[in-house]
């Protein structure tokens, strides 16, 4: 196939559609990462708490691509990833519009092994939570807010019906986690070692998990298997991309891109949903982060004695959130995918 000019790649184009949004949301992201590390944070738990609230969004479009690409024709009974995320009678047809043989092939082959990043979300969560599995599946199983649910929904509707618009999602945060998210690591990583361990827990692994690599103990998101850091998985996945582009029809590559600019929206929504709830003003955010960080600082401890978790429930969750202090540092690291995506390299 013959190079096309830049201009017309399905990439390039994404990035033209939304390089003005990079702008808008520069602001709000910027002034925000710092809240959740030192000297603003005394340990990981707010960071948990930004991590668990955009996880939903890798959750239900990676385990739609899932359903779509790897679920076996043959077993009807076979269960659907993306239905553990939801009530199943919300969405009764999952693809109501199947995409061509042509497309679910390069879908199912679109993305290198190692690229995937929901195992990865919930080994963090994990480790910086440190639940029990039953009880991490617990806090899972709920939004963590009301614009995260109506963004997963929103997922769920878009590839039911146009199953092809998982690649605005595969290029904008597959790709921010290689771009973007190398700046985000750095400044993650600075935190330093003490910063980053496991929470207090009566789980008898823990120590062993204390002394492996940031790369393995609540970062993760952040690395990639191999000796080349997945630069070998960002060029494979760039150049499947682009030997597909004459599949899409000019009527498919608008709806990837017009659902990549959605995609923008969205995560504004989600920064505008806990700017709210923070219900402070911004230049004093920082100073209210430090003076209650130790408020907060077990909010996520497990394992005690008696088994008890201190949020479990929505209901809890949300009190929880609505707390200045919390809230705060959960518009920092709720809109992490959001930064990352302002610092794309094509």
């Amino acid at each position: 196939m013959s190079e096309q000019p830049s201009q017309t790649i399905l990439s390039g184009e994404i990035n033209t559609a939304t390089r003005s949004l990079h702008t808008t949301l520069n602001r709000l992201i910027t002034s925000r990462l710092p809240l959740a590390l030192p000297p603003h944070a005394s340990d990981p738990s707010l960071y948990a708490t930004g991590l668990l609230h955009f996880a939903h969004v890798f959750f239900t479009f990676e385990s739609l691509w899932a359903d779509l690409t790897q679920a076996p024709s043959d077993d009807p009974t076979s269960p659907l990833l993306s239905f553990l995320l939801v009530n199943p009678y919300d969405s009764p047809e999952l693809f109501s519009t199947p995409p061509s043989a042509e497309m679910l092939q390069f879908l199912t082959t679109l993305r290198p092994k190692g690229l995937a990043r929901s195992a990865r979300l919930k080994n963090d969560l994990g480790f910086l939570t440190a639940l029990h599995p039953t009880d991490l599946s617990v806090l899972l199983a709920q939004y963590p807010g009301e614009k995260v649910e109506e963004y997963c929904a929103h997922i769920r509707k878009a590839v039911r019906h146009k199953p092809h618009v998982l690649v605005a999602y595969a290029w904008c945060y597959y790709m921010a986690v290689f771009s973007g998210g190398r700046w985000i690591r750095a400044q993650l990583v600075a935190g330093g070692d003490d910063f980053w361990q496991r929470p207090t827990s009566d789980d008898n692994s823990a120590g062993g998990d204390e002394v492996a690599p940031l790369s393995e103990r609540g970062l993760s998101l952040w690395y990639f298997d191999g000796p080349h850091d997945g630069e070998n998985i960002k060029s494979d996945f760039k150049d499947r991309l682009a030997a597909a582009e004459e599949l899409f029809s000019p009527s498919e590559r608008i709806d990837v891109i017009e659902e990549a600019k959605t995609i923008f929206a969205l995560s504004a929504s989600l920064v505008d949903e806990l700017d709210a709830k923070a219900g402070t003003q911004l230049q004093n955010l920082p100073h209210e982060a430090h003076s209650k960080k130790q408020d907060t600082k077990h909010t996520f401890e497990a394992g005690s004695q008696k088994s008890s978790l201190k949020v479990t429930k929505a209901s809890d969750l949300q009190t929880w959130l609505k707390r200045p202090e919390v809230t705060g540092a959960v518009v920092a690291l709720g809109c992490l995918a959001c930064v990352a995506i302002l610092r794309i390299v094509g």
